[in-house]
């Protein structure tokens, strides 16, 4: 007998990559059969990313099942973009900043779909999907700080707006950051994206 709970491995991720796995019954999109059935929402899944030749194994991640949702349905973005935590389930999120329950202290992570992964991705396929985010370790391509000071080693924080977040240069002077960081900048932005060591998870 199967345990589906958020402390177990049973995720399952139907097209093999945590950027391109977007369920949406309502919509249609993709058409796996019976997939709700099996999913919890708040599952984690601790995989790998950005294997290669030199290094096979990769670097440790954690990631969500969530479910998205938001009212001012914006555009989804060429990579993986933050998101923020709609209400106290802690499993629902949204783009919109405004739309947070907790405003700019409520980063959930970087929702993996993107335009980039999925071609033709729209707002009204993402709308009430489940889909993966990621919620700590490493993450190449994520959709950089568009604000703020931006720089390898800088923290990335909340930002008022659709998908966007500002860079804050780490400093010992009193008053600190105020907001919650999504993670640390580690490459230089690059077409609007850049690396990121993801540091959202709520567990």
């Amino acid at each position: 007998m199967a345990f589906f709970n958020p402390s177990n491995q049973l995720l399952q991720i139907d097209t093999g990559k945590t950027r391109t796995f977007l369920y949406n019954q309502a919509g249609a999109f993709p058409p796996w059969a019976g997939l709700g059935e099996n999913q919890v929402l708040g599952q984690r899944y601790f995989g790998v990313t950005a294997t290669s030749v030199t290094n096979p194994s990769g670097s440790p991640a954690i990631f969500m099942l969530v479910e998205y949702t938001s009212i001012g349905k914006p555009s989804p973005v060429t990579g993986p973009a933050p998101v923020y935590w709609v209400d106290n389930t802690f499993t629902t999120v949204t783009g919109v900043e405004s739309e947070a329950l907790l405003g700019l202290s409520g980063a959930a992570g970087y929702l993996m779909p993107n335009t980039t992964d999925i071609s033709g991705l729209t707002d009204a396929m993402l709308e009430g999907s489940q889909c993966i985010i990621q919620v700590a370790g490493y993450l190449k391509g994520a959709y950089g700080p568009t604000g703020g000071s931006a720089g390898v080693g800088n923290l990335i924080v909340a930002a008022s707006g659709n998908w966007v977040t500002n860079g804050v240069a780490v400093s010992n002077s009193t008053g600190g950051v105020s907001s919650r960081s999504f993670g640390v900048q580690m490459t230089a932005i690059s077409s609007g994206l850049c690396d990121v060591l993801v540091n959202c998870d709520i567990i």
